[in-house]
């Protein structure tokens, strides 16, 4: 994460934690990756006590930013001038008022269905629903800068992300370069999924976020954490790393997959943004 002196950075972190008490592992990736924001799904701790712990290890300026419900997702800011304030929440998303530099983004947490409970066609039709809200959000709030972060339980590749009435996300930079593309005489706006770019044994870190071979995961690495970047916003991104440690601890085990035992199943994801100092 190689940032240039004249440039300011905020960084977010997302980890679904998988319902376990990983409160010394939350501190340790926090302090580790100095990050400025942090989200964590599925979080069996109470997020008052999640916080005390980062205010006495990591930072006493992280606070709770404002927020409706924390039934699925506990978040944590370093410094207000990010905000992070929840403006609506719903079973399984959050959208967030965030400020990157002097740009007002809506940042959309998102905890997908799951491949085991819910079959393709069930989750197909849950992401054209969310692809709606999305759309309305960015008319009711007028503006496209959106940026959706978390857990999609979907790899890039399934169809839902990528169809245009779908999230519409594409592998490059390039490719959203349009701005949209049109369907049945429908404009759609394009979304760069950066996540592309880690897949397979030629990336340094680890081929994806979840590791799975059973009948439910036939690829065995899946990519289902990720982060979407709408196409107006696209020169904001910085980077995007799977993080596989937190502090001195690995996040790994002996094959170098999520430590499902004795942490979770999920890698966390860093995300950095950077602008040009004023």
């Amino acid at each position: 994460m190689d940032i240039p002196d004249d440039f300011e950075k905020f960084c977010v972190v997302f980890w679904n934690v998988n319902n376990k008490d990983l409160t010394d592992s939350v501190c340790a990736l926090a302090s580790s990756t100095g990050t400025d924001a942090l989200v964590l799904n599925e979080n069996s701790v109470s997020s008052g006590r999640t916080l005390a712990a980062l205010q006495r290890e990591v930072s006493s300026d992280f606070y709770i930013p404002g927020t409706r419900s924390e039934e699925r997702f506990h978040c944590f800011c370093r410094s207000p001038r990010f905000d992070m304030s929840e403006l609506h929440s719903s079973r399984r998303t959050s959208m967030r008022k965030c400020e990157i530099g002097s740009v007002g983004v809506l940042l959309i947490l998102v905890h997908g269905l799951d491949i085991r409970n819910n079959d393709e066609q069930i989750r197909q039709q849950y992401v054209h629903l969310l692809a709606r809200d999305v759309s309305s959000a960015k008319k009711l709030h007028n503006t496209n800068n959106l940026v959706l972060l978390g857990d999609f339980n979907m790899n890039p590749y399934d169809r839902p992300m990528n169809l245009a009435a779908g999230f519409n996300a594409m592998m490059t930079r390039k490719c959203v370069t349009p701005g949209y593309r049109t369907f049945q005489d429908e404009r759609y706006d394009f979304y760069y999924n950066p996540m592309w770019g880690l897949f397979g044994d030629k990336n340094p870190g680890p081929a994806g976020t979840v590791y799975d071979i059973s009948n439910q995961g036939p690829y065995g690495w899946s990519m289902i954490d990720q982060v979407l970047i709408h196409h107006s916003i696209v020169g904001l991104f910085n980077d995007v790393a799977i993080v596989t440690e937190a502090g001195t601890v690995s996040l790994m085990d002996e094959n170098g997959r999520p430590d499902s035992k004795n942490r979770s199943d999920h890698f966390p994801i860093r995300v950095t943004f950077r602008w040009r100092k004023s």
